[in-house]
């Protein structure tokens, strides 16, 4: 009798099991045989539709990411060799990175900071805590001391010709302060914290692998609403430039690396060591010569290429010096990207007189009177709203390589989005910064 009810307990615990991995990892395989393949597809159907945009706007155009991490941050190993690497793959033209300061006096230039393979990489750091959060690009050699009071900091910065961009606008901010430049309206982590638990994003990229990994990616994605409705009221008192940020730390992963003395470090999220230990069963199994980045075994989800070329800024400059990149941001004179979904070069938002003649582009502050339409021009079809003041007021029902809306007579700040067809279903693509009519 206890024979036949220990056989009855197992049964019942083994198909337990089995119905809680069928039911955790059926979604991924799913993904991985019928709707990443769909989406691929679909993506190159998008991709094949590609018309290169006549250029209206004869300044130069620059992608790049903002909010990156390298090994400066106590939460990162990203080495150069590691973050160029990802940034060459994506395309990038600059990289404003955000590094975690060591102490309360930061001292300027750190981390990297130069041009590097043709890549711009400006350094920066970021702030966290009861002020939400804030992420300050110096430009110049010296000491922050943040001990300071944040509005007095801010306002030191700013008067240095620094660039001064709120981070992770989902939580609160002096949104007040009358200094600071800019603010994120997407941060990847922003999206994530969002997601109702992390398990069901890991196990995707677990089944479905490095192969779809840029869709595994895409699940993530939710359009934050409340911070662009934050971003389009907070426009209404002065201009704060939306920016899109990676928050890229290449830090949720496993790896494993050989040390000079032969031992084995492990390295686990968040780029802690797990353990050093002398090479054993576990290690003789997994472990292969080292990669060109020193990994002798490694499964990684959020690698810099992966960031990189989720979501870009593309910024349109006179030239390519980190200054004069940064007095583009400052200006609004720029567009943000998801770029794994098509790549946005040639998109362009600008304001036009009844002559034709080119009176502004996005970012730019134009007397009302001097124009007579607003015009999109895109490499590829897209469905378009235009925005003024938080509210649609113009909506194509399909996809067009360009948009005009004519007859502009009103004062307000007019923004553009995107979307693009993909897989049945219209996507978010691209988000400018406003035009602002006065």
């Amino acid at each position: 009798m206890y024979t036949r009810f220990a056989k009855a307990v197992l049964l019942i615990i083994l198909v337990g099991l089995l119905a809680g991995a069928i039911f955790y990892l059926a979604p991924g395989f799913y993904n991985k045989w019928v709707v990443y393949p769909e989406m691929e597809k679909s993506r190159e159907e998008l991709w094949a539709t590609y018309q290169k945009p006549i250029s209206t706007i004869p300044i130069p155009e620059y992608t790049g990411v903002m909010h990156a991490h390298s090994y400066w941050s106590h939460d990162s190993r990203g080495s150069l060799k590691e973050i160029l690497k990802g940034a060459k793959e994506a395309g990038l033209d600059f990289i404003f990175f955000s590094d975690h300061a060591h102490s309360k006096l930061d001292t300027f230039p750190r981390s990297f900071h130069g041009l590097f393979d043709g890549i711009l990489l400006e350094s920066g750091t970021e702030s966290s805590g009861e002020d939400g959060g804030m992420m300050i690009n110096p430009f110049k050699s010296g000491v922050l001391n943040w001990e300071k009071p944040r509005d007095s900091l801010i306002r030191e910065v700013v008067g240095q010709g620094g660039l001064v961009t709120y981070v992770h606008s989902e939580k609160d901010h002096d949104w007040d302060n009358p200094d600071y430049h800019a603010m994120e309206i997407y941060n990847i982590h922003t999206d994530l914290l969002d997601e109702e638990s992390i398990i069901p994003f890991l196990i995707n990229h677990l089944v479905t692998g490095d192969t779809y990994k840029d869709w595994a990616y895409r699940e993530l994605y939710d359009k934050q609403e409340s911070i662009l409705s934050n971003w389009d009221g907070l426009n209404q008192g002065r201009k704060i430039v939306g920016v899109g940020a990676v928050d890229a730390h290449n830090n949720l992963n496993i790896r494993a690396q050989i040390m000079e003395n032969g031992q084995v470090e492990w390295v686990g999220p968040n780029a802690e060591t797990i353990s050093i230990r002398e090479p054993g069963f576990l290690e003789k199994i997994l472990l292969n010569e080292p990669d060109e980045m020193g990994w002798s075994w490694k499964w990684e989800l959020d690698t810099y290429f992966h960031s990189f070329n989720f979501v870009n800024n593309h910024v349109f400059s006179e030239g390519f010096t980190s200054e004069e990149i940064k007095e583009s941001i400052k200006k609004g004179n720029l567009f943000i990207a998801f770029e794994g979904l098509a790549k946005a070069k040639g998109f362009q938002f600008f304001a036009q007189n009844k002559a034709k003649e080119l009176k502004g582009i996005l970012g730019d502050s134009i007397p009302v009177q001097e124009v007579w339409q607003l015009n999109v021009i895109s490499p590829f079809p897209a469905k378009y709203r235009l925005i003024r003041d938080g509210k649609v007021i113009e909506e194509t029902n399909e996809a067009y390589y360009e948009f005009v809306f004519p007859s502009v007579n009103q004062k307000g700040n007019y923004r553009i989005e995107a979307d693009l067809w993909l897989n049945e279903s219209w996507v978010n693509w691209i988000f400018t910064n406003p035009i602002y009519l006065y």
